[in-house]
C-alpha cells in the first residue's frame, strides 16, 4: 500500500511525457523488469531505495507511513534566536532552496500577500533586520533596542544569503496578489516600536522608513514593466490587486519535482508542505482569487498609479511623523 502510494505521488511529479518505469529505473539503476516488479508491488523497495526516491522527489516518509486524509505533513525550522548562528543557518538553507528553484525549468511562484513578501525586503539589509528584530521581540521577553539587537548579528555574513535569495527570486516567474492593506503590517510595526522607544536615534528609524519608501518604488517599477531583471534577462512579474484583504500569506513554488506551498508564521518564518491535495486546493483558491482581482502589471495604468501613490503617501506620512 505504501509502495503503491509512493509511485502514485511520483507519477504526479514527473513530466507526463516520461514513462514512470524509465524514471524509476534510471534513478535506482535497475533493469526494466526489476522496475516493473517494484511498481506492481511484486517486490518491496529496500530502505535505501525508498529513501532515495523520497529524497529525490521531495516526498516525506512520514507522510507515506502516517498518511490520513485529514492530516497534512509540514516541514518547520524553528527560530528561537538562541544565537545569531541559528538565524544564519536558517537563511543559508533558504538560499540553497531558492537557488535550486531558480535553475529549475518550468518554475513558477505564486504569492498571496497579507504582508509584503520577504523577497522585497532582502535588498534593504537594515529593514530586513528590523523584521527579524520584530520576530525576536515577539518570541522573547528580553527588552532590547533595535540597534543593540543588530550588533548581535553578522551583517556581512547575512548579506550573502540575502543577495542569493534576491538573485534567485529575480529569475523565477512570479505572480503576486496584494490588497490595499498589504503595506499595513510593516507600517504598524515601525510605528509601534518607535512609540515604545525601541530606536536609540531618530536617524535609525528614518533610515528604515526611507528604505521602505525605496522598496515600494522598486515594486512599482517592476509592476510597470511587468518584469524582473537579472543580468540583463527579463523574467515575468505579474502583479494583481485584490478587492478584498488577503486572509493568509501563501507562497506556492512549482518546479520539475513538484509543488511546495509555504504558509508564513509570525513575522518571517514559515511552514512548508508538498502534500498534493493541499497544493491542488491552494492553487485552485489562488487562481480563483486572481480571476477576481485587477492586473496592474503592464496594464491598468490609472489604477496602478493610484495604488502605488496610495502606498507612497502612507509611507511618506510615517516619514513626516518620525522627523
Amino acid at each position: 500500500m505504501i509502495q503503491q502510494q509512493l509511485f502514485e505521488e511520483i507519477k504526479k511529479k514527473i513530466d507526463p511525457n516520461l514513462r514512470l518505469a524509465d524514471v524509476i529505473g534510471d534513478l535506482l539503476g535497475i533493469s526494466s523488469d526489476s522496475t516493473y516488479r517494484r511498481i506492481r508491488g511484486d517486490k518491496e523497495l529496500s530502505l535505501s531505495e525508498l529513501k532515495l526516491l523520497c529524497s529525490h522527489f521531495n516526498i516525506s516518509m512520514d507522510y507515506l507511513f502516517n498518511h490520513r486524509v485529514d492530516s497534512i505533513p509540514f516541514n518547520y525550522s524553528p527560530l528561537d534566536f538562541s544565537s545569531a548562528q541559528v538565524y544564519e543557518m536558517y537563511m543559508d538553507r533558504l538560499a540553497r532552496l531558492y537557488t535550486g528553484l531558480a535553475t529549475d525549468k518550468g518554475n513558477e511562484c505564486k504569492i498571496t500577500a497579507q504582508d509584503v513578501p520577504i523577497f522585497h525586503f532582502l535588498p534593504y539589509t537594515e529593514l530586513t533586520f528590523f523584521k527579524v528584530y520584530a520576530l525576536f521581540r515577539s518570541l522573547n521577553n528580553e527588552v532590547i533596542t533595535y540597534e543593540a539587537f543588530v550588533k548581535k548579528l553578522n551583517p556581512d555574513k547575512l548579506k550573502v544569503p540575502y543577495q542569493t535569495i534576491v538573485d534567485s527570486f529575480l529569475q523565477i516567474p512570479s505572480i503576486e496578489i496584494w490588497s490595499d492593506h498589504t503595506i499595513e503590517p510593516i507600517l504598524n510595526l515601525l510605528e509601534y516600536y518607535r512609540d515604545i522607544g525601541s530606536f536609540e536615534s531618530k536617524e535609525t528609524a528614518l533610515q528604515l522608513v526611507n528604505q521602505l519608501h525605496d522598496m515600494v518604488c522598486d515594486i512599482e517599477q517592476k509592476t510597470q514593466v511587468a518584469a524582473k531583471v537579472y543580468k540583463g534577462i527579463s523574467t515575468p512579474f505579474n502583479f494583481y490587486l485584490s478587492p478584498v484583504d488577503m486572509q493568509n500569506d501563501f507562497i506556492q513554488m512549482k518546479g520539475s519535482t513538484g509543488t511546495t506551498t509555504s504558509i508564513k508564521l509570525f513575522t518571517i518564518n514559515a511552514i512548508f508542505t508538498a502534500d498534493s491535495a493541499f497544493n491542488e486546493e491552494t492553487e485552485k483558491w489562488i487562481n480563483n482569487t486572481i480571476s477576481k482581482s485587477m492586473q496592474l502589471s503592464g496594464t491598468s495604468e490609472r489604477e496602478r498609479f493610484r495604488f502605488f501613490n496610495q502606498l507612497k503617501s502612507k509611507v511618506q506620512k510615517l516619514i513626516q511623523e518620525f522627523e
